[in-house]
């Protein structure tokens, strides 16, 4: 008679959820990103570890223009879009794209990266339907701007895009870690010793993102920001309502070196309004002819700044008239809230503040918001209230140089505009 024995094994319950997670997953097709942290705090030799870890999950991937697509940004103080999801189809191609992909340098905003993902990589209304939408982010620090980084991730989280995170090292924010991470944040945070240990977790991460269930599109919304974070500078906003925004200043009047004062500030106050969310956009008005979109630039990524200037150095031609010019270039057929910014440097003579309030009224008629941004001490603040119809629209700072003042209240007055 031949006995049987059995033996059972019994493993602990996270060895079992490991095993099942090293399950191949298919040709189940996903939108994954990239985010790889290129700040100084990482060696360069620590970066191209990053690198190659990605490579190693792209192997694992079922590539292809149907299929999983990939695409990467890298960031430090500025965020980098190295390629994009529709650029490659195939794996030979991404890994070499990822092989001369530039370590930055700098400092850690990884609120500025969570954001360009969320607003340009998986817009609201733009992107394949019914496929998930993952970013895979790799740190080995804090970020500049904790509340930032933490308000951009919540709204990623609410706009359907499940995000991945895995520390590296010593010095990460674990409350952090877990704010950025999509929820169970033992399904989507990683935290590890070293770079050299990046490779021990890449079968367990590859499985897991092939499980995340295809991305919801919910209506936009936006987290609940302090007002006190937009108005010293730590956070983006929304406007409540779509709008139409036109910045107009009279160049010539100002002189080139002021005008590049007023450049940088419209410049910075456009990155700082999500202008896809509100289905906004942002134009300048000024001397010259033509009108420069502001959505068509990408600040500090390499736009010519000095070919904008020069179209902007033109004739004078006085307050009254960039108001008329402003309130002209407003496009007559369309439902957002039109919304007018002057800048004024100085106090107008008797005929040209007549003719501005003719303006003013002219301008209230076609429903068209005014705010006055009044600089230096020769502009009259009475002048500019009445301009403005109001006081709250008026706002003032003390020299061209120190714009940057009155940039989270105005940000904050545009984001909270009614109908």
């Amino acid at each position: 008679m031949v006995k049987l024995r059995i033996l059972f094994i019994v493993l602990p319950f996270h060895l079992v959820f490991s095993l099942d997670d090293q399950k191949g997953c298919g040709n189940k097709p996903a939108d994954v990103e990239f985010v790889l942290d290129s700040s100084g705090s990482i060696l360069f030799k620590d970066f191209r570890k990053q690198l190659q870890f990605t490579k190693n999950l792209v192997d694992m991937f079922d590539i292809g223009r149907n299929k999983t697509r990939v695409g990467m940004v890298s960031f430090s103080t500025q965020v980098i879009p190295e390629f994009v999801m529709s650029e490659y189809d195939n794996k030979e191609d991404i890994k070499h794209r990822i092989d001369n992909v530039r370590y930055q340098g700098g400092r850690t905003y990884t609120g500025d990266a969570l954001h360009y993902v969320r607003t340009q990589v998986f817009p609201v209304d733009g992107g394949r339907q019914n496929v998930p939408r993952i970013s895979i982010v790799l740190t080995d620090g804090m970020s500049q701007n904790f509340e930032y980084t933490i308000q951009e991730a919540a709204a990623a989280h609410a706009q359907g895009i499940t995000i991945f995170v895995i520390g590296i090292g010593n010095k990460v924010d674990k409350k952090e870690l877990k704010a950025i991470a999509s929820q169970p944040t033992d399904n989507f945070m990683f935290m590890i010793d070293s770079f050299d240990a990046l490779q021990s977790i890449k079968n367990l991460l590859a499985n897991r993102t092939c499980k995340v269930p295809p991305a919801t599109r919910p209506p936009p919304t936006m987290p609940t920001i302090s007002e006190d974070a937009i108005l010293n500078g730590d956070a983006h906003c929304s406007p409540e309502l779509s709008i139409e925004l036109k910045m107009a200043v009279d160049t010539a009047a100002v002189g080139i070196d002021n005008s590049k004062f007023i450049l940088r500030f419209i410049a910075d106050l456009s990155d700082r309004l999500d202008l896809q969310q509100s289905h906004s956009k942002i134009d300048t008005v000024s001397n010259g002819c033509a009108s420069q979109k502001l959505g068509d630039i990408t600040f500090g990524s390499g736009h010519d700044r000095e070919k904008i200037e020069t179209t902007f150095m033109k004739n004078t031609q006085g307050i009254s008239s960039m108001m008329r010019k402003m309130r002209l270039s407003f496009s007559r057929n369309n439902r957002r809230k039109k919304v007018g910014v002057l800048f004024m440097g100085e106090t107008l003579g008797g005929n040209e503040y007549s003719q501005a309030l003719r303006e003013t009224s002219r301008a209230y008629y076609m429903g068209i918001q005014l705010f006055v941004v009044g600089v230096g001490d020769r502009v009259t603040r009475r002048q500019a209230y009445f301009i403005a119809k109001g006081s709250n629209h008026a706002l003032f700072a003390a020299s061209y140089d120190n714009l940057d003042f009155v940039e989270g209240p105005l940000l904050l007055q545009i984001c909270k505009l009614k109908p």
